[in-house]
């Protein structure tokens, strides 16, 4: 068991560069848009390039995946996209910046396939669930790379200064992290040999379609509540705007929190009951928040449905990847296709919905998605990880299987 822990340091790793890295970004692009000279619409549709870039290598990776095992993607990948911060920041106009964030987009996406790849490999040879665990460090990252944002704007670093000193740490970081990353276990040799080849229609199974309309769904529902709860706080609830700032704060802080102890509650409930329970306390917070006229009451339902959200995504991704009998890359490669689609029309949708209904009735109809995800929530069964169903761990010792 001393390599599997030292490969899932090495992937965790990995989720923390991520999570550092966009912390780091998200955190500058108001200063960003000021010197690139964008107004809201260019730097509106410069963001959006990096989504369909996103889009795009789901397709790419899909194809990938019978020629590169997830750690050769993640070897390359993890060192090239920090580059992208100090090279973003030298762009010299919408277009060129655009273009940027499209192949930003790309080379994060193969990533992002291949690194929760890893995650479902570790979880087989560890026999017990992980993923919450490493999304919870995708989340200190991210608080960690807008806290350091926070002290480059105090030192007065330049924009170009800090993005640089932000890329050699992050590559620092992924050069020891990919020493240790898994080869995914395919069966065999000789299977991986006989693998058909991957066509636009390959791997849609039943499940990876079920999954990520259920993946879609939580995004919808994420990036509803992250992206307008704060204006939820100021328009409904007469917050400041230094207490409706708190908004998102309150939720990521919740998430991540959550995400520390969810492979224990996975481990402890599994991951259907987990995820219906889970959707039961996102929908108490959407409630108390919209229902009690309080600023801090409108707080407490925010972190409530950070805790309810937090578990769903990474038990649905570890729901497609042991789910598939050969191509896990594959699997999430097209599973994240459609997570990707519920990221991208999330706020949209919900913004058309607060512009027709208000913000509070959009805020409420949330309770739909929410009741379909605990609904089909069964679908998330694979995900419960059981000793007998994974592979050995290969190495001149036996595993001993954990008591029940």
């Amino acid at each position: 068991m001393k390599d599997v822990r030292r490969q899932r340091i090495a992937i965790s790793g990995i989720f923390l560069m991520i999570g550092i890295m966009l912390g780091s970004w998200f955190a500058r692009v108001p200063q960003l848009r000021i010197e690139l000279g964008l107004n809201f619409a260019e730097l509106g549709m410069v963001l959006l390039s990096q989504t369909v870039g996103v889009l795009l290598a789901m397709q790419l990776a899909g194809h990938l995946s019978n020629h590169l095992d997830s750690r050769a993607v993640i070897r390359v990948t993890s060192l090239v996209l920090p580059w992208f911060l100090p090279l973003m920041a030298a762009m010299p106009g919408a277009v060129t910046a655009g273009l940027g964030m499209l192949t930003w987009g790309v080379i994060a996406g193969l990533l992002d396939v291949s690194m929760n790849a890893q995650g479902v490999e570790v979880e087989r040879r560890a026999r017990r669930p992980v993923l919450n665990s490493l999304h919870a460090v995708w989340g200190i990252g991210a608080l960690l790379g807008s806290g350091g944002t926070v002290l480059a704007v105090r030192a007065e670093l330049s924009l170009s200064a800090h993005f640089w000193v932000v890329a050699v740490v992050l590559v620092v970081i992924a050069l020891f992290s990919g020493r240790w990353l898994l080869t995914e276990s395919r069966g065999s040799v000789q299977a991986k040999e006989k693998a058909p080849k991957v066509g636009f229609f390959s791997g849609w199974t039943r499940a990876v379609i079920i999954l990520g309309g259920l993946g879609a769904a939580v995004a919808l529902c994420e990036g509803a509540v992250s992206s307008w709860g704060g204006v939820f706080l100021s328009e409904q609830r007469g917050a400041a705007a230094n207490i409706a700032s708190l908004g998102y704060f309150a939720f990521i802080v919740a998430q991540t929190g959550t995400r520390l102890i969810g492979d224990r509650l996975h481990r402890r409930f599994g991951a259907v009951a987990l995820v219906r329970w889970s959707m039961a306390m996102t929908a108490a917070g959407v409630l108390l928040a919209v229902l009690v006229q309080s600023v801090w009451f409108g707080l407490a339902g925010l972190a409530m449905a950070g805790v309810g959200l937090a578990v769903a995504i990474p038990i649905i991704s570890s729901a497609v990847g042991h789910g598939t009998k050969s191509n896990t890359s594959l699997a999430i490669a097209r599973y994240s296709t459609l997570h990707n689609a519920g990221v991208l029309a999330g706020p949209a949708i919900f913004g058309w919905l607060a512009q027709t209904f208000g913000i509070s009735t959009a805020l409420t109809l949330l309770l739909v998605p929410l009741g379909v995800i605990g609904l089909f929530a069964s679908a998330t069964s694979p995900a419960s990880v059981r000793a007998s169903s994974a592979p050995p761990e290969p190495g001149p010792e036996p595993v001993v299987p954990r008591a029940a």
